[in-house]
């Protein structure tokens, strides 16, 4: 009752903000559909939801295995960023909508139309009333799982709330023993580990040519700036791809304040930069690149983005130091020598002390990614055990 309360309280100080957005953005998509509206009516439905890229990519050699399993079954996909649906898009499932808003009448309706029998949350967004009225039609899987420290010490300050909250799920598969524990804090019984999901993911099949350039992947504002301006020394073309599409005109901009030589990624011709302005284009960049500079790790408060993806083409991976999201796979990367951490100051070394060892580096990142693999298989393996004998044909 207090969490809808305050939860309304939300929505009214946010709603005029909506508003806005529905009449001239796109920050909201399918508002009307976000509260229950205008959702299909679907029998026998497996329910995958994955928040944004990193999410749903991780989601599909998963959905793959699931797709073998229940070949009866309907698939929908739900997510909540915009980028993320477009991404969901690439996946054949049935239907692709986005998260409902967490009221109880929309979360209810929700559920209702879609009428899933189990519910698979990749690495988290848990919703208390979302998973309440999922409780009542099936079973709820968290996959993938992980809590930071910072999650984890927010939970403990409402231990019996939070032990509520995860007792809607039937099972939790996470990435690591250290999120292991911090989930065995709230419910034991439940928790397994059985890695992450994004060790799974295939490379896209792309053209191999020469590896000419350096990736700079999932950069936010004020990065760009800062990595650029530290880059001046290395005589390398750069793949420039901001991590949400609404800035590609605000790098453009900061690209023509600075004077640098930039083209569009769609104009195939030869410049200092090329500006990834179009989505899905990463597979091309890293295959094409030396080395990958991943953003959202050199400007505080993101906590980094996906590290392992340039090591599925063989492309040695460079991050700064806010990686308080990905320390597994910082750990990982680190530990196989296919990667180097760096701060600003010490950017360029770094770049350097690859370059001078590169065919090593690609060796060492190709052989780690084939090695991590194995998550979707381990996860459905404890997911079986929870369906019981029927799951073969449930």
């Amino acid at each position: 009752m207090i969490y809808n309360f305050v939860l309304f309280l939300y929505f009214l100080i946010l709603a005029p903000h909506l508003l806005w957005h529905r009449l001239y953005g796109k920050k909201h998509p399918a508002f009307l559909q976000r509260l229950g509206f205008f959702l299909p009516q679907m029998e026998k439905v497996i329910w995958i939801h994955a928040v944004s890229v990193g999410e749903v990519k991780a989601a599909a050699p998963f959905f793959q295995l699931l797709k073998k399993q229940f070949p009866s079954h309907r698939f929908c996909i739900t997510t909540t960023t915009a980028t993320g649906f477009v991404e969901a898009k690439k996946i054949n499932a049935d239907q692709h909508l986005y998260l409902p808003l967490d009221f109880s009448f929309s979360a209810n309706r929700f559920v209702q139309k879609i009428n899933p029998e189990c519910l698979f949350l990749i690495e988290g967004d848990l919703w208390p009333n979302l998973l309440k009225a999922m409780k009542k039609k099936g079973k709820v899987f968290l996959v993938s799982g992980k809590m930071s420290e910072r999650s984890f010490k927010r939970f403990s300050l409402f231990p019996k709330l939070t032990s509520k909250l995860f007792s809607h799920l039937d099972l939790l598969c996470v990435q690591s023993e250290e999120h292991a524990n911090r989930f065995a804090h709230f419910v034991p019984e439940k928790v397994k580990v059985t890695g992450n999901l994004k060790f799974d993911m295939a490379p896209v099949k792309t053209e191999m040519l020469p590896r000419d350039f350096l990736t700079i992947a999932c950069t936010h504002r004020h990065e760009e700036e800062l990595l650029l301006d530290r880059l001046h020394g290395i005589d390398l073309p750069i793949f420039l791809a901001p991590r949400h599409p609404e800035r590609f005109s605000e790098v453009a901009s900061l690209l023509l304040k600075k004077n640098i030589s930039f083209a569009h990624f769609s104009e195939e011709k030869e410049a200092k930069v090329i500006l990834v302005d179009r989505m899905g284009a990463l597979p091309i960049c890293y295959s094409q690149s030396k080395i990958a500079i991943i953003g959202g790790s050199f400007v505080p408060n993101i906590g980094g983005h996906n590290l392992l993806e340039p090591a599925l083409y063989g492309c040695p991976t460079i991050f700064g130091p806010y990686t308080h999201k990905q320390i597994d796979l910082v750990n990982k990367i680190l530990d196989a020598k296919a990667g180097r951490k760096a701060t600003l100051e010490n950017l360029v070394e770094s770049i350097h002390q690859i370059l001078e060892d590169l065919p090593n580096y690609i060796q060492r990142s190709s052989d780690l990614s084939t090695k991590l693999q194995g998550s979707s298989h381990a996860t459905w393996c404890e997911v079986q055990k929870v369906l019981g004998d029927n799951s073969e044909v449930w």
